[in-house]
């Protein structure tokens, strides 16, 4: 059986990247058009956000690091909001242009469809987002020392506690590997 929050998801799925595509179309051709400077910042801020997050991630890797909950979740916030302001801008832009060469019952069909699922990824982002945010970023994180190293201690339980600890690398970073595991926070000084 096929529920209402998968087929949102569904359409959701669809629809960012048809809207990503009316984006760059916008981005490429809407210049000079009332929204298209504000537009533009918002691609440069999402796209630099996705690019730290994901690239940043990916590179961090390499290096046996991975990013701590707090930067994780500050830059996910920044790809989610600048997003949503970039749909929303996306369609100020496309909306009031004319095309000429098609026909105004294609054109406003075409138009209607981009609303709708504009109209329907602003409302799973806001409600999946917060969501998304709270279970994968929601981790307590904390800096303790143990015998003499400096490690990062995640609460990563769901229901019940649960500890992980990593190196410290920093305010940013943290080792990817698990140093130790348990039930029970270490002892620490």
């Amino acid at each position: 059986m096929f529920g209402m929050s998968e087929g949102i998801i569904t359409l959701a799925a669809i629809g960012v990247p048809v809207l990503g595509i009316a984006g760059v179309y916008c981005l490429l051709f809407c210049k000079g058009e009332e929204h298209y400077k504000h537009l533009v910042r918002t691609a440069v801020v999402f796209l630099g956000a996705a690019g730290l997050l994901v690239g940043g991630g990916f590179l961090l890797e390499r290096f046996g690091l991975a990013w701590r909950s707090a930067p994780s979740a500050i830059l996910f916030g920044v790809v989610m909001v600048s997003g949503w302001i970039g749909l929303i801008f996306t369609m100020a832009c496309l909306l009031p242009r004319q095309w000429p060469l098609v026909g105004a019952a294609v054109r406003r069909t075409v138009k209607g469809a981009l609303l709708c699922l504009t109209i329907l990824i602003l409302l799973a982002v806001l409600w999946l987002g917060p969501v998304l945010m709270i279970f994968a970023f929601g981790d307590t994180e904390k800096v303790v020392a143990y015998q003499g190293q400096t490690l990062v201690e995640v609460d990563d339980g769901f229901m019940d506690p649960h500890w992980s600890y990593y190196v410290y690398h920093g305010p940013l970073v943290r080792g990817r590997e698990r140093v130790y595991e348990d039930y029970e926070p270490l002892v620490h000084s």
